[in-house]
């Protein structure tokens, strides 16, 4: 417990002046590595990790993303074009991974493939949703909801577990998580959506809705658990603990950054469309 509260005060030294100087390329650097380190170790899992045809190109465009999305937001002003770009960047990265298992000549599994493929997408986008968020209008605000979305469900959900958790949600993918656990994230997710709603409102011109931004709270509080649990299943399916060992005391970057690629970009979902957006301004 000692080393997880030391790497988590050191985490936080860090996040927070990125956060701050979130304008700058100190974001998009951070989640760039954050994304390709994430793909390594998903990789490791996979057992592709010693192919440097497969793992080079995943890493790249998984560093690219977060660092891509920023450009084009700034060139385009368009968040339309990302999505396009991603899509067609995507799509490629598909099928240079589809040449490679051909021309393999059965050395490379198609399903293995298939898994490099998805989890790749899944991290880049994930993490690249962070950056478009945070290049909305009144992004400055917005971007925090991720992480106070992720943070504030896992840490309710292990407390409210561990004082009063009997029943068990999920066992057969986390043995450990309860669904009074469950319930304490979702409650006080939405609780904080609307304690910063009203925190924001006092610094700046925005009305905040507290009924939709406390519904929004609890919908993300759902996917934030949800992507726990995928990470879960993946991690029980291959037989490990944790993803990896950058962060002691709470593992790798899949370890810390599940949930958070998850959130992501749902909200971005809900916030690039005007009439949902400004529930939160």
């Amino acid at each position: 417990m000692k080393q997880r509260l030391i790497t988590a005060f050191f985490g936080f030294a860090v996040l927070i002046p990125v956060l701050i100087f979130s304008d700058t390329l100190a974001l998009p650097v951070a989640l760039a590595l954050f994304s390709a380190l994430g793909v390594y170790e998903m990789l490791g899992c996979i057992g592709v990790r010693k192919h440097l045809e497969i793992t080079i190109p995943s890493m790249l465009i998984a560093a690219a993303g977060p660092v891509a999305v920023r450009y084009l937001t700034v060139l385009t002003d368009r968040l339309s074009y990302n999505l396009a770009v991603i899509s067609a960047v995507s799509f490629n990265y598909m099928f240079y991974l589809m040449c490679v298992t051909v021309v393999s000549k059965g050395k490379k599994n198609i399903l293995d493939t298939a898994l490099v493929f998805m989890t790749t997408v899944y991290i880049t986008i994930g993490f690249s949703s962070i950056v478009m968020i945070r290049d909305l209008p009144n992004g400055q605000f917005l971007v925090y909801l991720v992480f106070i979305g992720a943070w504030v469900t896992d840490g309710a959900a292990y407390f409210v577990g561990r004082a009063m958790g009997k029943h068990k949600l999920i066992p057969d993918v986390s043995p450990k998580k309860t669904v009074e656990g469950a319930v304490g994230g979702v409650t006080f997710c939405g609780l904080s959506f609307a304690l910063y709603g009203l925190i924001v409102g006092k610094f700046s011109s925005s009305t905040t809705h507290y009924i939709e931004i406390i519904i929004a709270g609890v919908i993300i509080a759902v996917i934030s658990e949800f992507g726990d649990l995928i990470a879960s299943l993946v991690k029980r399916h291959y037989g490990i603990k944790d993803y990896g060992t950058i962060f002691p005391g709470h593992g790798g970057v899949m370890d810390r950054f599940d949930s958070i690629i998850a959130i992501a970009p749902f909200l971005l979902m809900i916030c690039a469309y005007p009439e949902v957006y400004a529930l939160f301004v």
